[in-house]
């Protein structure tokens, strides 16, 4: 559920919900609307102090409170992922979506029939949601998501032209569809059962044709393609425009290197990828604790390139980088790519080291689960295109 946590937050495939607000329900309010978009752009490029002050501009203005309080929620959401306990920055969101919500639904009690109103309701309930999943308060959880849909549905019926209503109810049929079986029968008990290919349809219509959510269905889009979907020509072409436009996100770098390097597109991937070490070595802000995520992404794509030599060098680095917490899924990843790398060359007991060092890192994803894998059966390659 990582990915759909990032579309949702915006940071991150993320890691909240993604900071391109509705106008809720202020057709005639053309600077509310313009600082609404402003802040959107600024929190898509994770450019939090300038978004904060945008969102304050927003809470000043006639109609802005629950726009404001939403968006102020939004900044604080995004700084929790720059922390390792960020129990503080989440109890705070928590605070001010409460707040937000509040004078949401005094304005839904004004204009009833508004939908832009409910899709900001839905967009608040859906954020607090996937805090209180994440937190473990599964009613709360279960209930925001709940409202949440429902709030997305009658968006949709009292307005068919509200494209943007599409964006909460295709990551609903997405999330849906890939809980664990184990969750599934719960689930199914109190919500729509979820349709992971509807899902899709609705975000890329999103993409296509929305009004306000436009920049987020294509950045949950990216997150997906180059991940669970591996539609990686359609992340490729995503993450490039993307990335012209938010420069300051990591993870579109990253998604979209992967991309390539899926693809054989090997010269673009390492382009992607020196661009991210260039911004390290700099200092730059989001990039400075990413030494270790840069070095394992190079020995990824060197490694899909065949070149097995520096793809090790580079994955030895990202093991000897620090590491915060949070990122520990990449050290996880260096053990496990490279202890493939030694199955490959013949070195079964090298490899088994290094899967069996994935397994001792406290983190959990898909590398540990390939560790375990090739543990039973040894990792013989893959074939792939090479340009």
């Amino acid at each position: 559920m990582r990915v759909l946590r990032k579309a949702f937050l915006c940071v991150g495939l993320g890691w909240c919900v993604l900071a391109a607000l509705p106008a809720a329900g202020f057709h005639d309010a053309p600077a509310l609307q313009a600082g609404m978009l402003r802040a959107s752009d600024l929190l898509l490029n994770l450019d939090t102090d300038a978004a904060a002050t945008e969102c304050r501009g927003l809470l000043a203005m006639p109609q802005g409170e629950a726009l404001g309080r939403f968006c102020l929620s939004l900044v604080t959401l995004t700084r929790a992922e720059d922390q390792d306990e960020p129990t503080a920055d989440l109890d705070r969101f928590l605070e001010q979506a409460a707040e937000a919500l509040v004078a949401a639904e005094a304005q839904e009690r004004a204009a009833p029939s508004d939908a832009e109103i409910k899709l900001l309701l839905g967009l608040i309930h859906g954020s607090k949601a996937l805090v209180d999943g994440g937190r473990k308060n599964y009613l709360a959880a279960l209930q925001g998501v709940r409202e949440a849909h429902r709030c997305f549905q009658e968006a949709q019926r009292l307005d068919s032209t509200l494209v943007d209503a599409s964006y909460g109810l295709g990551l609903y049929h997405v999330a849906m569809g890939k809980l664990p079986g184990i969750v599934k029968p719960f689930a199914a008990i109190v919500l729509p059962a979820g349709d992971p290919e509807l899902g899709l349809k609705e975000l890329e219509r999103v993409a296509e044709q929305g009004a306000y959510l436009k920049a987020t269905a294509r950045v949950a889009l990216l997150q997906l393609y180059a991940g669970s979907e591996q539609k990686y020509a359609e992340a490729l072409r995503l993450g490039q425009d993307l990335l012209r436009r938010y420069p300051g996100n990591p993870d579109l770098y990253f998604a979209t290197a992967h991309a390539a390097s899926e693809l054989g597109r090997f010269e673009d991937a390492l382009d992607i990828g020196r661009r991210v070490g260039q911004q390290v070595l700099e200092g730059r802000p989001r990039f400075t604790e990413l030494t270790a995520r840069y070095n394992q992404l190079m020995g990824k794509i060197y490694m899909d390139r065949g070149d097995y030599a520096t793809a090790l060098v580079f994955f030895q680095r990202a093991l000897q980088a620090p590491t915060p917490p949070r990122y520990r899924w990449i050290t996880a990843w260096a053990w496990t790519r490279s202890g493939m790398i030694y199955d490959v060359q013949g070195d079964r007991q090298e490899a088994v080291r290094r899967y069996q060092a994935a397994l001792n890192v406290e983190t959990d994803g898909l590398a540990k689960e390939l560790a375990r894998q090739y543990l039973e059966v040894p990792y013989r390659g893959r074939l792939r295109a090479r340009s």
